[in-house]
């Protein structure tokens, strides 16, 4: 697979972006922590014989701009927005993993007439809450204390490898599913100027956020949305909180998986993508 670099303007900066693959169909992919649009590469080279792809870096992480503000959900769909327009794209399908997520919710609550399809994968929808479904920023430690920017900042910045080594192997079920190479990459992007605080606001803002798509959520979407937890970390979270947004939710649980699904099991990934643009495509 070979893919091509952009640097897409936005309101205060510049996306990275990685474009790759042809076909009628474009598929938007946004990436989780601690990672960058890398994260994408094995999916991408399951699907760039179909489909458009485009796998921008967040604002904040890997090549991007790292703005002081804007990492609140609502702003990077604007930011997914600024990409489409780039890129001269009429609708879209949106995957986001991690807290690429709630960036790809945001997008298609608030740009309707824009996004086809929804894939969520082992994805946060801050906010959204139930008797079912509980507020995922208070399950695991790591959420509170990157909230904390400045001092998770200093803290692991001390030894930025031996963290994120941590984060790619305790959520793993197949601990050697991210690669050396792809360690040292991400080793790379978070190391720069700036770089570890700047993605780090990514959860400073998940209170924002939170209230964000509680609002986006007044009314639900109606497009065909897969959402789909490891049976390792977020299990049937994934499920339960999608059906709490909209009405044509394919849900379920992957076993023998970690929260690193795109690298554990791409071949699963790029097939309940394929699914679910498929059935925007007869709907």
């Amino acid at each position: 697979m070979s893919s091509i670099s952009h640097r897409v303007p936005f309101n205060g900066g510049f996306l990275h972006a990685l474009s790759s693959g042809r076909g009628d169909e474009t598929i938007v992919l946004l990436h989780g922590w601690p990672q960058t649009c890398r994260e994408w590469d094995r999916v991408s080279a399951l699907l760039d014989g179909d489909y458009r792809l485009i796998a921008p870096d967040l604002r904040g992480c890997g090549d991007s701009s790292k703005p002081i503000a804007g990492y609140d959900a609502s702003t990077q769909a604007d930011d997914v927005l600024a990409l489409v327009q780039h890129f001269g794209l009429g609708r879209v399908h949106l995957v986001g993993h991690d807290v690429g997520g709630p960036v790809a919710y945001a997008f298609a609550a608030k740009h309707r007439d824009l996004c086809g399809s929804l894939t969520l994968i082992e994805a946060p929808l801050w906010g959204i809450v139930s008797d079912d479904v509980p507020d995922l920023a208070t399950q695991f430690w790591h959420l509170k204390f990157h909230q904390d920017v400045d001092m998770a900042a200093k803290m692991i910045g001390a030894d930025i490898p031996a963290y994120l080594h941590h984060f790619y192997r305790h959520f793993a079920f197949n601990p050697n599913a991210i690669t050396p190479n792809d360690v040292a990459e991400y080793i790379r992007a978070y190391s720069g100027f700036g770089a570890l605080r700047a993605s780090l606001m990514h959860y400073h803002a998940i209170p924002e956020t939170g209230e964000q798509l509680k609002e986006l959520n007044a009314q639900k979407l109606t497009i065909p949305v897969a959402s789909y937890g490891s049976a390792m970390v977020m299990a049937d979270y994934a499920g339960n909180v999608a059906r709490l947004v909209a009405e044509n939710v394919d849900a379920g649980i992957v076993e023998n998986c970690g929260h690193w699904m795109p690298e554990e099991k791409p071949e699963f990934v790029a097939d309940l993508i394929r699914k679910t643009v498929a059935k925007a495509r007869a709907a």
